[in-house]
């Protein structure tokens, strides 16, 4: 029995060390020599063609994060193999400090003030208040739910959409596709928090981010591949939309000639707004593994189907 780590393009030291020192059961990087019959987890970013079929007894795939596009996006994924994700309450708290950071930012038009600051300009402007301000979020799950919920102390009216139905107090929610232009046409910070799938690719886009009122604001902490960019740059300059923050991109890092990295409107992190504890890792990795071999159900599995 042991763990194999891949987490290329992210660093497997930290993971290693984590796991390492929760478990005595051997961890391996893939430079290491290792006995490849002996896996029987692996711990995850992304894969490449080909590399599961080296080990025959792979018991359960676990993800470095919440998002799991990049390995169900495996061509020769095993279509029994169990599919975790990781978890982590303390990551969905920073991703939803940052989404208000970038928001209140916004609302209260420090990028304004900055540039007065610049001219050495001491001219005051009337405070949005945020009970105007209507925060709607893209996706409920674990991070949308804790991201909205972050913004009720705040005054903002909050609303939520799912792909289906859900309940939430004090949160107005809408559901499916039929309800999307409902959720964006009363919007002013617009968030996307959804997983990627194929029903969310491209789908912020010209028509859906045209729908939002005039003055919108957008954040993106989802994946990049969900944000038609160039579309986003259209409604920026025809002032449609005041403004954007980005953690996430089509492509990451972008090109250095990329619009992102210099536009007026845009705030551009390099996917930073929340990160996953190791710790925490290491311990879901290892119980998805033990679940495994006593054959128990898997809490944190993946509905394939869902993509999520």
């Amino acid at each position: 029995m042991a763990i194999l780590v891949m987490t290329a393009p992210i660093p497997a030291h930290s993971y290693l060390t984590a796991l390492r020192a929760a478990t005595d059961v051997p961890v391996w990087a893939p430079d290491d020599a290792h006995d490849a019959a002996a896996v029987e987890a692996i711990l995850a970013w992304r894969l490449q063609p080909g590399a599961l079929a080296r080990y025959p007894n792979l018991r359960v795939l676990c993800s470095v994060g919440a998002g799991v596009d990049k390995l169900l996006a495996a061509p020769d994924l095993p279509p029994g193999l169990p599919v975790t994700r990781s978890v982590d309450p303390g990551q969905h708290r920073q991703i939803a400090q940052y989404v208000v950071a970038c928001a209140l930012q916004h609302l209260r038009e420090l990028p304004r003030y900055r540039q007065q600051q610049a001219a050495a300009s001491w001219q005051r402007y009337p405070a949005r208040p945020l009970a105007q301000c209507r925060i709607g979020v893209l996706g409920l799950g674990g991070v949308g739910e804790t991201i909205a919920r972050a913004f009720l102390p705040l005054g903002c009216p909050v609303a939520g959409w799912s792909r289906t139905r859900r309940e939430m107090a004090d949160i107005e929610v809408f559901a499916g596709a039929a309800q999307l232009p409902q959720l964006l046409a009363r919007t002013d910070v617009l968030v996307c928090a959804l997983p990627l799938t194929p029903a969310t690719q491209g789908l912020l886009n010209q028509a859906t981010l045209s729908q939002l009122p005039q003055g919108a604001y957008v954040i993106n902490i989802g994946r990049g591949e969900q944000l038609v960019e160039a579309d986003l740059r259209a409604l920026l300059d025809a002032d449609h939309l005041a403004g954007a923050a980005l953690d996430v991109f089509e492509r990451e890092p972008p090109p250095a000639d990329n619009w992102v990295w210099s536009h007026p409107k845009l705030l551009a992190t390099p996917h930073i707004a929340g990160e996953v504890s190791r710790a925490v890792v290491a311990l879901q990795t290892l119980d998805a593994l033990r679940r495994a071999r006593a054959g128990e159900p898997q809490p944190l599995a993946v509905d394939r189907g869902a993509g999520y």
